[in-house]
C-alpha cells in the first residue's frame, strides 16, 4: 500500500481542510493508497520523521516557508514531493501584491524544489507556467472535490430566480459589496438576497444593505447544503478565487449560478455557470435583472452531471499524478 503524507500548516476550517477531509474519507482515494495529514509548523522548523512513498505539501508558499521545503527536500531526497496549490492565483498578484518581482522570484524557488504541482483550474496552471516559470510538464491540473452526495440528492430548482444565495466568508476578496449595491440599484422588487456566513466585512456589509427587507444575513452556517437548497441560485462576485468549492456545489446542487470571471471561475463558466465580462455594479445590476428572468434549465442540467462525475474526474487526476511519479 502507497503511505502517502499531506504535510499543512494550517488546520482551521476551511477549503483546504474540507478537501483533505473528503482525500481521507474517500473510498476510491484509499484505493490510491493510505492518507494521512500532519500539521506543521514551516518557517525554520525542521522537516518531520517521515514513512512516507509520497509527500504532498498543502503548506503556503512564503519566503518564511522557503527554509522548511528546503530542508524537506534535502532530507527526503529520494522521495516524491508534491506541491498543491490552494492559495495564489493571477487575481491575488494583482489585488494583494506589493512587490510582483519579488513574490515571483518565492514562488519560482519553492516550486522549484517539488516533483509535481497540483494545480486546481485552468486559470492557474496557464498563470504558474507563465509567471513562475514551472515547468509544464510538472503542472498538473486536478480541481479539488469534496463530498457532493447530499449537494446531489437536493431537488433542482427549476422556474424563476427568485431568491438568490450568497455563502462564504465574509472578506473583500468574495465580492460581496459589489453583489449588495447591484441587487439594490436593479430593482428587483420580488427578489431577495440571501447572504451566509460570517467575517470581518459584516458590518461593512450590513451598511451597505440600508436596512432592505430583501436583504437577509444569516450568519455562519453549519449546513451549505441546507442553505443552498434554501435559495433558487447562487452569485459569486469574487475579485479573486483560485477555484471555488461552493460553485462546484451549487452546480452539484441544481442551483443556477452567476460569477465573476475571476482566476478559476472561468473554469465554471464553461461548465455551465453564467459568467459577468466586469466586476462592476451597472454591470452585475443588469445581469441579475437578466439572471432572474433566464430559463436555467438546459445550463442547469448540463453543469449538475459534470459535478457528478467531479469525483471521477478527481480520483482518476490523482492515479495518474501518482503512476506519473
Amino acid at each position: 500500500m502507497r503511505r502517502i503524507v499531506h504535510l499543512v500548516d494550517d488546520l482551521s476550517p476551511g477549503g483546504v481542510t474540507r478537501f483533505l477531509d473528503y482525500v481521507r474519507g474517500s473510498d476510491d482515494m484509499a484505493a490510491l493508497g493510505s492518507h494521512s495529514v500532519l500539521q506543521v509548523d514551516g518557517g525554520f522548523s525542521r522537516p518531520p520523521v517521515l514513512d512516507a512513498d509520497v509527500i504532498v505539501s498543502h503548506v503556503v508558499l512564503s519566503w518564511r516557508n522557503l527554509p522548511f521545503f528546503l530542508g524537506l527536500r534535502a532530507r527526503y531526497a529520494s522521495v516524491p514531493i508534491v506541491h498543491m496549490e490552494h492559495s495564489y492565483s493571477p487575481a491575488f498578484v494583482r489585488t494583494e501584491v506589493r512587490a510582483p518581482a519579488r513574490f515571483r522570484t518565492m514562488m519560482t524557488v519553492s516550486l522549484s524544489l517539488f516533483d509535481g504541482v497540483v494545480t486546481i483550474s485552468t486559470a492557474q496552471r496557464d498563470w504558474l507556467v507563465r509567471f513562475a516559470r514551472l515547468a509544464p510538464e510538472k503542472a498538473v491540473l486536478i480541481p479539488p472535490c469534496v463530498d457532493l452526495d447530499r449537494f446531489l440528492e437536493v431537488q433542482a430548482a427549476s422556474g424563476s430566480v427568485r431568491r438568490i444565495g450568497a455563502l462564504g466568508r465574509l472578506d473583500r476578496q468574495k465580492g460581496f459589496d459589489i453583489l449588495i449595491q447591484a441587487f439594490r440599484q436593479a430593482r428587483l422588487t420580488d427578489a431577495e438576497l440571501h447572504i451566509f456566513g460570517d467575517g470581518a466585512e459584516r458590518s461593512t456589509l450590513v451598511a451597505l444593505a440600508e436596512g432592505d427587507p430583501r436583504i437577509v444575513f444569516h450568519g455562519h452556517v453549519d449546513d451549505p447544503v441546507g442553505a443552498v437548497a434554501s435559495v433558487d441560485a447562487l452569485a459569486m462576485p469574487s475579485r479573486r478565487e483560485p477555484y471555488g468549492l461552493v460553485a462546484l456545489e451549487a452546480m452539484a446542487a441544481g442551483r443556477p449560478l452567476l460569477v465573476s470571471r475571476a482566476d478559476g471561475l472561468i473554469d465554471h463558466a464553461a461548465g455551465g455557470a453564467l459568467a459577468v465580462d466586469r466586476l462592476t455594479v451597472e454591470d452585475w445590476a443588469a445581469a441579475l435583472s437578466e439572471f432572474t428572468t433566464t430559463d436555467h434549465t438546459a445550463r442547469v442540467a448540463r453543469a449538475r452531471a459534470l459535478a457528478k462525475s467531479a469525483a471521477a474526474r478527481f480520483v482518476d487526476g490523482w492515479r495518474r499524478l501518482l503512476e506519473g511519479l
